[in-house]
């Protein structure tokens, strides 16, 4: 069984909580089932609702409206990612850093009226992690990093890097996690 460790950025604003937030990034890393990084997929993704980004935003990501502006919508960049990674032909965990991801998916699929039930089994890193290690307080990932002795590699607050460095906990404690 392979992991298919994901992490998406989304659109977001400072102080406004009324604007549904959208999926404006994906990040993915395949981890074999000995815990190996494979290949990895990255892609924009155009925002309907809200198509510009917001100062905060770009602020936080570093994400560019340009970048935005060229991208493909949720539809197109699902059936990418679905043929860039053999779904369903291939059996994968799907892995997330927390709840947030795969409720902005479900939510982004809901709204363009597609289904998502490929993503099943699904497992929630971040909650595992901290019961594994009976830790109260969860941590986010950045300190779970530093506390396992890595350092974070590439761009925080980027779909890719922080899937690629999700990827190092799943490899360091591939025998552990529960689907």
């Amino acid at each position: 069984m392979k992991y298919f460790v994901f992490d998406l950025e989304a659109s977001c604003w400072k102080d406004n909580r009324e604007n549904r937030q959208e999926i404006i990034e994906i990040g993915v890393c395949i981890v074999d089932e000995y815990g190996r990084l494979g290949r990895t997929f990255s892609s924009f993704v155009k925002p309907v609702l809200n198509p510009t980004l917001s100062a905060y935003c770009k602020g936080l990501t570093g994400i560019n409206q340009a970048d935005i502006d060229k991208a493909k919508p949720f539809p197109y960049v699902i059936d990418k990612l679905m043929d860039w990674a053999e779904i369903p032909d291939t059996e994968y965990v799907y892995c997330a850093w927390g709840s947030a991801d795969i409720k902005l998916l479900q939510h982004d699929a809901q709204l363009h009226r597609m289904e998502i039930e490929w993503l099943d089994p699904y497992v929630d890193i971040k909650s595992q992690y901290h019961n594994n290690k009976d830790i109260s307080n969860p941590s986010g990932l950045y300190k779970v990093l530093k506390k396992n002795g890595f350092e974070f590699e590439g761009e925080r607050h980027r779909a890719l890097s922080d899937a690629t460095n999700l990827s190092r906990i799943i490899a360091k404690y591939i025998d552990e996690w529960v689907y």
